[in-house]
């Protein structure tokens, strides 16, 4: 079972302090200078009242007006010492954590990434690990500089007139019982907060990803009203916070101001009986502000960091959940491209109903070139997504090179295979660095040669700037037949043991289909093929057909075979030949 945000522990999160433990430690000793130099001016303050201006001597107020000068100088530089290291430290921490988390984004599993969401993921990576580095700055200034305040001005009032500390002691859980009473409202919203942020985030991207079909549709204003309603769920809670929180401040002002009243009337009557004299006052007074100041900056810091411990167990969630595919002992490639499923079944995590693949077993020998076809959700994508382990098999084993995948690490077993996905992505920068992504050292001959075999080597030619030509992210400036041919071009780059091609030339018209088809056999002779596809024509020169029905093999044989001894094969290219329907739309 994974963790969930709410039960798991933020303790692994420390680990990520250790490296900037020097800065952190340095960070107090700053700021104690700091706070020392600001518990010393009202000190010299009532010097200046009490030996300076009642005896009217303009030495003692020169001295100690340059003294509280030179402390004030070294008080800031206290501080911005304590800025730069407590910064540097939240900077490195942030980084690290950044880090460490797309990292583990990048080894979660399918199944893994879709139960936390996309969007889900991009604000833990940005959102919630500001909101813990910006609690590392806070933790390592403000949160020290309040705790110095308050003791250090609570320890100089005792010291000057210990009957005025009564309406501080007594005022301090009167300010808890409000912080309390308050966060105790404020989590939930900050979690439900955290919660909408994360829908609002997955709509968008879903939305922006999809906006080809809502315009194709006409539904701009559906998805308006949707992004509507989640946007204002948001501002909605982020309303109520800000409500709940404004209201805080006022409470505790209320609490700070009838403290302060009370020390001044209890000042008042005891300089009347001349127990203390006016710079005293003065500066009791001083001490007196800067201990309700911190008590009040200490709640708000309260606050802040019960919002950061939801953020923090949101990061923590993600780095304590272990991947589903583990590597295994051997980090050898496979020693050829066979392939082999042996009784495998595969069911869908929490999905109801029949196994999407049902005990199926079939053996392809390296070089060979098979086809898989069959209806909507009969398991063709499935079947295929179990060699480079996207997804193990929940019975059964699938064997490549003579050994089970699970055998494998990842990074072995995946290197020896190029995959060319159903819905082709291609990422932000040039043509070359696209195709690159399937072997980084290729020179420019390779992959040119590799554009040449998947027919992309015309039109990158014929783009501006060929080759070095930028596409944007997505490679929505390319129509859907270049970028299949582009992504095709990117597996055989790195001259896989097995090329899978799922659904990978819906979009290319048949002429140039026949032709990659016949380049294909020509440079890939030791290369084991595994195709989906939706016409009946694309499949034709296959040395094997997979026929695959409610989740199990129907039939295996060439093309002509195939018509001969399989009902569901003729049905299928009878299909295709009357009404000109495709073989499959989703390739699942």
């Amino acid at each position: 079972m994974e963790p969930s945000s709410e039960t798991v522990s933020v303790r692994p999160l420390f680990r990520f302090l250790r490296p900037y433990r020097h800065w952190i430690a340095l960070a107090p000793v700053a700021m104690g200078i700091e706070a020392a130099m600001d518990l010393a001016q009202p000190a010299f303050m009532k010097r200046i009242v009490d030996e300076g201006v009642s005896a009217g001597r303009l030495d003692v107020i020169r001295d100690a007006g340059w003294t509280m000068l030179l402390l004030a100088l070294v008080g800031s530089l206290g501080g911005l010492l304590c800025t730069f290291v407590s910064t540097r430290a939240a900077t490195g921490v942030g980084n690290d954590l950044r880090k460490a988390l797309f990292s583990r984004v990048q080894r979660l599993s399918f199944a893994q990434t879709d139960r936390f969401t996309a969007g889900s993921l991009a604000t833990r990576l940005t959102n919630d690990v500001t909101t813990v580095q910006f609690t590392v700055v806070a933790a390592t200034r403000m949160m020290l500089r309040a705790p110095f305040l308050l003791f250090g001005s609570i320890a100089l009032v005792l010291l000057t007139d210990w009957r005025l500390s009564l309406p501080l002691v007594l005022s301090a859980p009167v300010l808890a019982w409000i912080v309390v009473r308050f966060m105790s409202r404020m989590v939930p919203l900050f979690r439900e907060r955290q919660r909408r942020t994360d829908a609002l985030a997955s709509s968008m991207q879903e939305t922006l990803e999809g906006v080809r079909v809502v315009k194709a549709f006409a539904q701009e204003g559906r998805v308006q009203d949707r992004f509507d309603a989640l946007n204002e769920g948001l501002a909605e809670t982020g309303l109520s916070t800000g409500f709940l929180g404004a209201r805080l401040g006022p409470s505790l002002q209320i609490a700070q101001q009838a403290t302060l009243v009370a020390i001044v009337f209890l000042a008042a009557r005891e300089s009347s009986a001349g127990l203390l004299k006016a710079g005293e006052i003065l500066a009791i007074v001083n001490w007196s502000s800067q201990v309700m100041g911190a008590l009040v900056m200490l709640s708000f810091h309260v606050m802040h960091f019960s919002r950061a411990a939801i953020s923090a167990r949101r990061v923590a969630e993600v780095l304590a959940t272990e991947p589903d595919l583990a590597d295994g002992p051997v980090a050898e490639p496979p020693a050829d491209g066979s392939v082999e499923w042996r009784g495998v079944s595969f069911s869908y995590p929490g999905a109801a109903g029949d196994p999407v693949l049902r005990g199926v077993s079939l053996r392809v020998e390296p070089g060979e070139h098979v086809a898989f076809v069959g209806s909507t959700g009969a398991g063709k994508s499935t079947l295929l997504h179990l060699v480079p382990r996207f997804r193990d098999a929940t019975g059964g084993a699938v064997l490549v090179g003579g050994r089970d995948v699970r055998d494998y690490r990842l990074d072995a077993l995946r290197g020896a295979i190029g995959v060319v996905l159903q819905a082709p992505r291609l990422f932000s920068g040039t043509v070359a660095e696209n195709l690159r992504w399937g072997a980084p050292e290729a020179t420019d001959e390779e992959v040119e040669a590799a554009a040449r075999v998947a027919q992309a080597d015309g039109f990158v030619r014929a783009m501006p700037e060929g080759y070095a030509t930028r596409i944007a992210q997505g490679g929505t400036t390319l129509s859907g037949g270049q970028r299949q041919r582009l992504c095709i071009a990117r597996a055989l780059l790195r001259r896989p043991r097995i090329l899978i091609l799922d659904d990978a030339t819906s979009a290319v018209d048949p002429a140039t289909e026949r032709a990659l088809r016949a380049a294909l056999r020509e440079r890939l002779g030791g290369t084991t093929v595994l195709t989906i596809a939706q016409r009946a024509d694309s499949i034709r020169d296959a040395d094997r057909i997979v026929v695959l029905e409610g989740g199990g093999v129907a039939g295996v044989g060439t093309h002509a075979e195939l018509l001969r001894s399989c009902a569901t094969y003729r049905e299928i290219v009878e299909s295709q030949r009357t009404a000109g329907t495709a073989l499959d739309e989703t390739g699942v």
